[in-house]
């Protein structure tokens, strides 16, 4: 039996917002998916368990509903110099509410703290399954840092011994997992995000190639890593190239958009990249409706885990220009173009192959229906996968 389960998120989701859409039976407003807490709420309503759930969203609250609790607990700024301190205590606060808690079954996000920090918890008898929703390196870029290099290390020591299940959003996770646990003690199990189809049934087909100019759209994270720093240096030389040929617009706020905003302006790019901040679902269903491509050129200082970016535009029947160290290419490589990672040119390239090629453009749409249904089976969705990972104890 599973009586009392503690989850420990990554993000600064609005748990609480999030409980109640959940308890009145309604989606996320400001979501296309299915919150990953709201399938955890229904999975520890399926086996009767009380839980207590804990985000690092900044407004601190703490909300009690019967047998479930909700814990915004903010993360102190990560200065680089403390970064790993930082990490360790916000891991031991975790298991100290835990413990209060006298939890039985703990999940716990990557980027939570470190895996390491997390042997604790098995130590006072608690079952642990953390769930990658990262990769532990950059898909094909190993820590050379010693402090990097030192964390995974102690980390591997984890991964050896711990756990009780593990789940991973991509098949990269898993074969990281593999490479350093060394012995397959226990069992990882793949995992999908989760969409409304109803949403992407309201997108219409993606314009007609041969419309001009192509429209290419990026959504997600205003920040270096995520790559839309080359975006903008990528819009510049082919409109230096090809003039009229491609324009762009760019969804989404994050750490760095007041520095890329002034990038944006000191290039002169003015309408041919169209910087749109936060959009609403129902503008974004506008620009999904001119977009004829998606980009995600995240680059190698990033541990993307899947990129549900890449998977939004798919069910969007959006074809996307990414990279290898987005895991997300593995899993829908027939409708990506693979660029190199890091490598500006070469997502510049792949950008003008889809607008040139007529014949590669419509190849890479019509390869979209056929891998939406892992995201929208929810065989494939976290409460169903905990099922699985937890079943000798239900």
């Amino acid at each position: 039996m599973i009586g009392r389960v503690f989850y420990a998120a990554s993000g600064p989701g609005d748990l609480i917002e999030s409980h109640r859409n959940w308890k009145k039976g309604e989606h996320n407003p400001t979501e296309v998916s299915i919150t990953f807490s709201g399938q955890i709420q229904e999975f520890c309503r399926a086996v009767n368990a009380e839980a207590y759930f804990i985000s690092t969203h900044p407004r601190k609250e703490i909300l009690t509903d019967q047998s479930f609790t909700f814990e915004h607990r903010p993360k102190p700024v990560r200065h680089a110099a403390r970064f790993h301190l930082t990490e360790i205590l916000y891991g031991i606060g975790l298991l100290t509410t835990a413990l209060r808690f006298r939890a039985q079954v703990v999940l716990v996000d990557s980027g939570c703290t470190h895996f390491f920090v997390l042997s604790l918890f098995r130590l006072f008898g608690m079952r642990i399954v953390p769930i990658l929703h990262n990769t532990l390196w950059a898909s094909g870029f190993p820590p050379i840092k010693p402090a990097p290099r030192l964390v995974l290390w102690l980390d591997s020591l984890f991964w050896r011994w711990i756990p009780e299940a593990a789940i991973a959003v991509s098949p990269e996770c898993e074969r990281q997992v593999d490479l350093i646990r060394k012995k397959k003690y226990y069992q990882i199990f793949q995992t999908r995000a989760q969409f409304l189809p109803e949403y992407f049934a309201k997108i219409p087909p993606p314009p007609p190639h041969e419309r001009r100019p192509f429209q290419m759209m990026f959504i997600g994270r205003i920040e270096r890593a995520k790559g839309v720093f080359d975006i903008l240096e990528i819009a510049r030389r082919i409109e230096n190239s090809h003039p009229g040929l491609v324009r762009w617009e760019i969804c989404g706020r994050g750490g760095d958009f007041d520095e890329f905003s002034r990038r944006h302006q000191e290039l002169g790019l003015g309408d041919l990249v169209k910087v749109r901040c936060w959009t609403s679902l129902d503008d974004l269903l506008c620009v999904y409706g001119r977009s004829h491509a998606c980009i995600v050129p995240t680059r190698s200082t990033f541990t993307e885990g899947l990129a549900m970016t890449c998977a939004e535009a798919i069910l969007a029947g959006r074809p996307v220009v990414t990279n290898p160290v987005v895991p997300a290419l593995e899993v829908l490589r027939p409708a990506c173009v693979a660029a190199k990672t890091n490598d500006l040119e070469s997502h510049l390239e792949c950008v003008l192959e889809l607008a040139m090629d007529a014949e590669t453009y419509r190849r890479l749409c019509s390869a979209c229906p056929d891998l939406r249904a892992q995201f929208y089976d929810r065989n494939f969705g976290l409460a169903a996968v905990l099922k699985r990972a937890l079943a000798r104890y239900l």
